[in-house]
C-alpha cells in the first residue's frame, strides 16, 4: 500500500495484514519525523497477559501493509 492509502486509517482500531502474512489488530499510529524516506507505523494492542504492558509492533513503511480493515467492532483491537 502507499502512505496515502494507509494515512486515512491512522487513529481507529484496525486489522491489517503484512507482506509476510502476519495479521495484527490494534490502533494504528504514524510517525513521519524520521526523515529517511518512509513513514513508521505502529499497531498498539492490549497486553498479551492480564496486567501486562501494551504491545507495539512497528512497521517500516506502508509498502509492508497489504490489507487494512476496520476493526472497531473487535474489542481486542481497541487500544
Amino acid at each position: 500500500m502507499t502512505d496515502d492509502e494507509v494515512r486515512r486509517w491512522v487513529g481507529p482500531p484496525v486489522r491489517l495484514t503484512l507482506d509476510d502474512g502476519r495479521v495484527l489488530a490494534g490502533t494504528l499510529h504514524a510517525d513521519e519525523s524520521h526523515g529517511h524516506g518512509h513513514v513508521h507505523y505502529a499497531v498498539v494492542s492490549d497486553p498479551v497477559r492480564e496486567g501486562g504492558e501494551m504491545v507495539t509492533e512497528v512497521i517500516h513503511g506502508a509498502d509492508r501493509i497489504t490489507v487494512i480493515e476496520d476493526a472497531s467492532e473487535d474489542p481486542a483491537a481497541v487500544e
